[in-house]
């Protein structure tokens, strides 16, 4: 990603509605259905500026990679202390024993995405689980995911298929971001019909404080319904699978 967007996420991570919600959704979902013991190891790979790593330190050791320095000099201002600045290939995993391991929007950042999630597999513990999150469907392209310099964005079918293919078994698959997903998809066309100039524009949709209020209340409302259901469509999507 481009050095302001680590800027800005650390600045809005702990208010901004979209890492709000989607980080209590994962949270959810993965302690339903992921049964770990306080005080075990996972590692959070792409870990960014810390925001999810800070909540999973409250109850694991946590270990972040990233291959930003600047996102991990932030994760060390939240207080995480394991810091690995380098790619998956190039980890020392040492005498950790990693029971889960967490790639929340990076996967779509990789070039060679089946290589990364084969790498993922081995440094898994027999039975440790892998929680991963990634925008959906192509066809919403967009500047923000030139801005991020995303390689694709992924439908629910063949993200489940990187997966398998690297050996793990499916636990649980949704589309989520499914409440905001009417207005969202109306931006995206709308920028594009107005042929919108992005040459200045932030790393995130700028709203207001009312606004950033509302749309957090309706997208954290997801996380009342996942993972016992399994929504059909939204603008990201969630895998849980396991090692076996």
């Amino acid at each position: 990603m481009q050095e302001v967007v680590y800027h800005s996420n650390f600045s809005i991570e702990e208010s901004y509605f979209w890492f709000l919600a989607r980080n209590k959704i994962v949270n959810k979902v993965f302690r339903a259905l992921c049964p770990l013991e306080k005080g075990n190891n996972v590692m959070d790979i792409g870990s960014g500026t810390g925001g999810f790593a800070k909540i999973l330190s409250e109850d694991y050791i946590v270990t972040c990679l990233d291959t930003e320095p600047i996102a991990l000099e932030y994760c060390k201002k939240r207080g995480l202390d394991d810091l690995h600045n380098c790619i998956l290939a190039d980890f020392q995993k040492g005498d950790r024993k990693i029971k889960a391991a967490f790639m929340l929007d990076v996967i779509e950042h990789i070039e060679k995405d089946a290589e990364v999630v084969s790498q993922v597999y081995d440094l898994l513990e027999p039975g440790g689980y892998f929680i991963t999150t990634v925008p959906a469907y192509q066809w919403l392209w967009s500047h923000h995911d030139i801005l991020h310099m995303h390689f694709r964005r992924y439908n629910k079918s063949n993200f489940q298929k990187l997966h398998k293919d690297a050996g793990f078994k499916i636990l649980y698959a949704s589309y989520f971001n499914t409440f905001l997903f009417l207005p969202a998809v109306l931006k995206r066309f709308l920028d594009r019909i107005t042929n919108k100039d992005f040459t200045n524009a932030p790393p995130v949709d700028e709203v207001s404080p009312m606004m950033n209020s509302l749309f957090t209340r309706i997208f954290s409302a997801e996380a009342s319904f996942l993972p016992s259901l399994k929504f059909p469509f939204g603008i990201s999507i969630i895998v849980i699978s396991q090692k076996i």
